[in-house]
């Protein structure tokens, strides 16, 4: 039990760093093209959750590391001055990522089938339609929803298109990227890496 915590906080707090840093700088890029970040950002956080599932193989490990990746982006709150909804949203983005692709490792590991590429595709599809469940819900009360509120062509981009982009790379992942030996990580170096990827939420 030790070392699947282990496991789940080193990897949650792996996600939670590619997000302060590679989300961080697609966002940036997203000025000049937009949608960049919903093109990549969830199949490097597919990398991280394929690992906690691969040296656990147990399918809810992949939701409790989003825990760990979320309660991260979660920090932002000490920060006078943010926006709440601007730091509840990616925290919720990340748990239904997370329950998503749990989702669908239950689903393989129950028919212990491979993971291909409809399953690359439903992870994004489920995600996304989570997703815009909550933003229709929000939009009930004035809150910012342009996914849902800006016309059904919007949507479609997001909830097909994108799904579609990340299963293509999603698929490729798994592909080319051999499962690694599990590793005897040090409790001082796992939570090291959490503390690191607290520190970079916040200078980020």
């Amino acid at each position: 039990m030790k070392k699947g915590l282990l496991s789940i906080i080193f990897w949650g707090s792996m996600w939670g760093i590619a997000e302060a840093t590679i989300g961080h700088a697609l966002h940036m890029a997203s000025i000049a093209l937009p949608g960049l970040p919903g093109f990549v950002m969830f199949p490097v956080a597919f990398f991280f959750m394929r690992k906690v599932y691969l040296e656990n193989k147990k399918p809810q490990v992949v939701f409790y590391a989003s825990i760990v990746a979320a309660g991260i982006k979660l920090v932002d709150f000490l920060i006078p001055g943010n926006i709440p909804l601007r730091i509840v949203n990616p925290a919720l983005s990340i748990l239904m990522e997370g329950l998503a692709v749990a989702l669908v490792f239950a689903y393989v590991h129950g028919k212990e089938r491979s993971f291909g590429f409809l399953e690359s595709f439903s992870s994004g599809f489920i995600w996304r339609g989570m997703w815009g469940v909550y933003l229709l819900l929000i939009s009930l009360f004035n809150l910012p929803a342009e996914l849902v509120t800006s016309g059904p062509l919007v949507a479609l981009r997001f909830l097909v298109l994108e799904s579609l982009v990340n299963a293509v790379l999603i698929y490729a992942q798994i592909r080319l990227i051999l499962p690694s030996p599990k590793s005897n990580r040090r409790p001082a170096f796992v939570y090291g890496s959490l503390l690191f990827a607290l520190l970079l939420q916040i200078v980020f």
